[in-house]
């Protein structure tokens, strides 16, 4: 074999240990997408309502086992509904994030769910936060805008929003007063505005370790007095 003949070989070997080098590397595993958790139950009857929720880390469950899922979840499975949870942790009515709860070009406040929230034809959307909003400039002008904008692009939907939630510490008068606004325009939009107090006042039992946000029981509470008050 001359030398020209014995270099074309290896040069072959060498580029088949390539394509089997390649063909065993072990391919990287899909990351999960983000929105797979927001979509409705496939389990449930193809004409059972839609249910959008938008919120913060209350509606998502951050803290718990239901994480992502949160009481949506819960109330979903009582009333029969496809639960769409597009709720994100920091957000509000005037608040949105950049960091890595987000999509690259971060998150909006509540308006810029709308456009998603309408994508799905929900028969029923929830809203349901406040609580990140309270040291936010400008934030009237936010709730009457989100209001005005969430009639206008779901015309046809039950809209439900309740009043914003806290912890088991005293209420801040903030927030009082962000239920008052958040009741008014929910009402001037056509929404049904479910008050559902101060549950977990004096309740540290229904706090997370994080000693911010509801545990299992908790949310399994915010679900069971939405219910209820739904009728």
């Amino acid at each position: 074999m001359t030398s020209r003949t014995k270099a074309v070989a290896l040069t072959a070997i060498a580029a088949l240990a390539l394509l089997l080098a390649i063909a065993l590397w072990p391919r990287p595993t899909a990351s999960p997408d983000p929105q797979t958790s927001s979509m409705p139950d496939a389990s449930l009857p193809p004409d059972a309502p839609v249910a959008v929720f938008m919120g913060d880390s209350y509606t998502v469950g951050t803290g718990t086992s239901l994480d992502g899922s949160g009481f949506p979840a819960i109330l979903g499975e009582r009333r029969g509904w496809r639960v769409v949870n597009l709720a994100i942790p920091g957000t509000g009515y005037a608040t949105g994030r950049a960091d890595g709860l987000c999509p690259p070009a971060g998150c909006t406040a509540y308006v810029g769910m709308l456009a998603d929230a309408a994508a799905h034809a929900p028969d029923v959307v929830i809203v349901s936060g406040g609580r990140n909003d309270l040291a936010r400039e400008h934030l009237e002008p936010a709730v009457v805008a989100f209001y005005r904008e969430l009639r206008q692009q779901l015309p046809d939907a039950r809209l439900v929003v309740t009043s914003p939630l806290w912890d088991d510490s005293p209420t801040p008068q903030s927030l009082v007063e962000l239920r008052r606004l958040v009741e008014r325009e929910a009402t001037s939009a056509g929404a049904e505005y479910l008050d559902l107090g101060d549950l977990f006042a004096g309740r540290p039992d229904l706090i997370a370790p994080d000693d911010l946000h509801p545990d299992e029981e908790g949310l399994a509470l915010i679900a069971a007095r939405i219910d209820e008050l739904l009728g």
